[in-house]
């Protein structure tokens, strides 16, 4: 939790035990871990207003915004791979469990990893943790509410 930097947070803990689950994950040496901790704390600040009203309002929208700063922030932290690149979906999955959404992935596995490819590259490439092509690539997702 990096000396307690992450203590408080609404999000911290499950995105970093999805992390922690993920055994072959490696920091990208030189980076920051700033990245990540600041993408989560920024996920809890939009996470925080929309935590009672998701499922019922835009949430493609809400979803969006809040999980754009920790894939971001993750895919800037990791050494660049393919358990980096397949950390998309669980990261995606759980963001959206807390928001009491769920996201449908398409059935065909080539469709998914065009997906995760697509938001994968977009987080590698964006300088700020709120880039419009990440949440551009993020509101592709089919995210349904709360039935």
């Amino acid at each position: 939790m990096s000396g307690g930097a992450l203590k408080n947070t609404e999000l911290g803990a499950d995105v970093l035990k999805t992390l922690r689950s993920e055994g072959r994950l490696e920091l990208h040496k030189g980076v920051d871990s700033n990245w990540l901790i600041t993408g989560i704390r920024l996920s809890d600040s939009y996470f925080a207003p929309v935590r009672l009203s998701a499922g019922t309002r835009d949430w493609q929208r809400d979803f969006a915004t809040v999980a754009s700063p920790i894939l971001i922030g993750a895919s800037r932290c990791l050494a660049q791979s393919a358990d980096a690149q397949a950390v998309i979906i669980p990261l995606c999955n759980v963001i959206a469990q807390r928001l009491r959404l769920s996201i449908l992935w398409p059935e065909d596995a080539n469709e998914v990893n065009d997906i995760k490819n697509a938001i994968y590259s977009d987080c590698r490439k964006a300088r700020e943790l709120e880039s419009d092509n990440t949440l551009i690539s993020l509101r592709q997702l089919r995210v349904v509410g709360p039935e």
